[in-house]
């Protein structure tokens, strides 16, 4: 028998994982499309502006490593059954 506790992943933990997986997508598409070719439902689109969005991009980030963290938090180790 193994002594090492075993991690429960429950659903949000992984619902947390896919969201910052999708706040990582995001902010690269900040950082590397300019204003004007963003897709007309993000925030920040702008029709005849040449320059990215670093801003949404940083904010986008920081929101994933938010979600990160919090999915980290929801892992616990399997409680023992007696």
């Amino acid at each position: 028998m193994s002594t090492a506790p075993r991690i429960q992943m429950r659903p949000l933990t992984w619902l947390l994982i896919a969201a910052a997986v999708v706040f990582v997508v995001i902010a690269i598409v900040y950082f590397v499309t300019p204003a004007n070719q963003l897709p007309a439902f993000f925030p920040g689109h702008t029709a005849h502006a040449t320059r990215e969005h670093t801003k949404h991009g940083i904010a986008a980030l920081g929101v994933a490593i938010v979600a990160l963290i919090g999915a980290w938090f929801t892992t616990a180790p399997a409680r023992a059954t007696a």
